[in-house]
């Protein structure tokens, strides 16, 4: 009897085995996972998997992150290919493979093999490291390279170049692994378009120079087909008209207007304000206020006075006013003044300079600023929406803080106002003033029914009196744009990033990511828009408990599933036992 019950245990345990291994087999045929995280983390947006599913052709992507890589590496490294899965299980044209430039050992060929890498535009990562006393560093080449149809684009996981602090590498991985959607899903869009969108800068106006918005420009070229156009009076500067069309065509997808300081021309208007009725897109970035900044720097104060550029009275009939005043905001920027003598020194300190609030942007707001980083404005003056239109509808993007004031044209500036402590916001504050407004529908031409009829009823020009459903974006800031200028000795000009912070010496600022979503948004790339603004929060560990106990935590994770199996194992044994004692 026993040994037949034994036998039939036997059988029993090999047949729970054997299903085991096999619903284990076909479910590792299978790419299945359940994300339980708050934000949804592991989770492709909406957007992404409405993208791959466009894919028609195999898109096969070479990863370089790969070999004998130190934990952080490799935690980034598997990041990447569980997102490579992900796309995958969305469309199985998407293939991959890890490479590992050094695993040949041959120095000749590795050499061979980076300079092929870096003439693809891949960039790599020097890690440094401080192991028993000796330093050291290896190159790490965080990118990959993604075809298609017989296009190549190549993509960075990780792109600062030097990072000596192991706290600033772990951080910025983090970062990295939280873009890795949108830094691969974005590179696969732009190799799925059949044209690029086209961005103008116009000139004419003495707006920011080229070297100015150097660090902006760079990042719209790396997607769109980046130019300068100039309107000089002529009708054919923004648009097109075929003979057989009764209306003229943009001929650029967005047209940016980067903080001009010249008036513009009666005929200049015209043909702008007939390049946004045709259906022309606009980013303006404008000065309302014009600050003399050689003489702050000299006397320590000057005056702000308007900027009587002309085009104020267009934005007006759009449905924005600008405001000829100065936004002072208790949460901004520092400013290093001489606070008088150290000794035989200069005491230079810092101190809140009014004049440049610093924005912060919320997660609850509209998409082109939510989750961003501190937006840097400098004398950037209010807005306010106006207008009946119900054909256009009205957004604000970014305001000024709850402790925020204006100071209505002329405008004294003066380094004494750094001496203001918060008691000066708290009385009549004018809290919360529109700093950048998105402004879509249909719009009313501004010189509706102010042209003659020659001009007015003329086939060539073909005059609209109100526009496509089209979109602008207005911001109340040109410097907001405008990245740091470095001249060396022998003249030449060098841009910084936009968003550098000559205190901390680095980036701290979004203002480019800001801009580039404002781009995204109006050229209907709303997806680009929704992957950068997306945000995952990084829950680091507490540093002091993980110090204290830390290798508690290791012990009992290494020692309770052994317990627990024990565990497990005695009852099951102690239930057999009792069981057949019965018996």
């Amino acid at each position: 009897m026993v040994n037949k019950q034994k036998l039939a245990d036997i059988i029993q345990w090999g047949l729970s085995t054997v299903i085991v291994l096999v619903v284990g087999f076909v479910l590792s045929m299978f790419f299945f996972k359940l994300d339980l995280t708050e934000e949804k983390r592991h989770t492709l947006t909406s957007a992404t998997q409405d993208m791959l599913e466009e894919i028609d052709d195999k898109v096969f992507i070479r990863v370089y992150l790969h070999g004998e890589l130190d934990a952080k590496w490799t935690r980034l490294e598997k990041a990447v290919k569980e997102r490579l899965d992900e796309f995958k299980d969305v469309n199985d044209l998407v293939e991959y493979e890890f490479i590992d430039i050094y695993e040949s050992g041959d120095e000749r060929t590795i050499s061979e093999n980076t300079d092929a890498l870096y003439e693809q535009g891949l960039r790599f990562t020097n890690d440094y490291k401080n192991k028993k006393g000796a330093e050291g560093s290896k190159i790490i080449w965080p990118c990959a390279m993604i075809n298609y149809k017989g296009n190549s684009l190549p993509v960075q996981f990780y792109k600062s170049e030097n990072s000596y602090a192991q706290e600033k590498i772990e951080s910025s991985i983090n970062i990295s692994i939280n873009n890795l959607e949108y830094e691969m899903a974005s590179r696969i869009r732009e190799l799925l378009r059949v044209r690029k969108p086209s961005v103008a800068f116009l000139e004419g106006h003495r707006e920011l120079t080229e070297v100015e918005t150097a660090s902006w420009t760079r990042s719209l070229a790396e997607s769109y087909d980046v130019t300068a156009v100039t309107i000089d009076g002529q009708v054919s500067a923004l648009t097109d008209k075929a003979e057989q069309q009764k209306y003229r065509t943009p001929k650029y997808d967005l047209l940016i207007v980067a903080k001009p300081t010249e008036a513009f021309s009666l005929k200049d208007k015209i043909i702008l304000d007939q390049y946004i009725m045709s259906g022309g897109k606009v980013m303006w970035l404008v000065d309302p206020m014009t600050t003399d900044l050689d003489s702050l720097k000299m006397r320590q104060q000057t005056m702000a006075l308007s900027n009587e550029i002309g085009i104020s009275d267009m934005l007006f009939d759009y449905g924005v006013k600008l405001n000829r005043d100065l936004v002072l905001d208790f949460q901004s920027d520092l400013i290093v003044l001489d606070a008088g003598r150290n000794g035989e020194q200069r005491n230079w300190q810092p101190f809140s300079w009014y004049f440049a609030p610093v924005i912060l942007s919320g997660s609850e707001s509209h998409p082109i600023s939510s989750n961003l980083d501190p937006i840097r404005f400098d004398f950037v003056s209010s807005m306010d929406f106006v207008g009946n239109n119900p054909d256009v509808e009205k957004t604000a993007l970014l305001k000024s803080s709850e402790l925020s004031k204006i100071q209505k044209a002329p405008v004294r500036v003066n380094t004494s106002i750094v001496n203001f402590d918060i008691s000066y916001f708290e009385e009549s504050k004018t809290n919360n003033r529109n700093l950048a407004v998105l402004l879509e529908g249909e719009f009313e031409s501004n010189f509706r029914g102010r042209l003659n009829d020659s001009l007015a009823k003329s086939p060539e020009f073909a005059f609209k009196e109100k526009s496509l459903k089209t979109s602008m974006i207005v911001i109340s800031d040109g410097d907001l744009a405008r990245n740091p200028v470095v001249v060396t000795r022998d003249g030449s000009e060098i841009p910084r990033e936009l968003g550098w912070d000559n205190n901390s010496r680095r980036v701290i600022f979004d203002n480019k990511d800001f801009l580039m979503n404002c781009a995204n948004y109006l050229l209907n790339e709303e997806a680009l828009v929704s992957l950068r603004s997306r945000s995952i929060e990084l829950r680091q560990l507490n540093p002091q408990k993980r110090e204290n106990e830390g290798q508690f935590w290791t012990t009992m994770n290494m020692i309770l599933p052994l317990l627990v199996v024990l565990v497990f194992g005695i009852v099951v044994v102690w239930l057999k036992n009792r069981y057949y004692t019965r018996v």
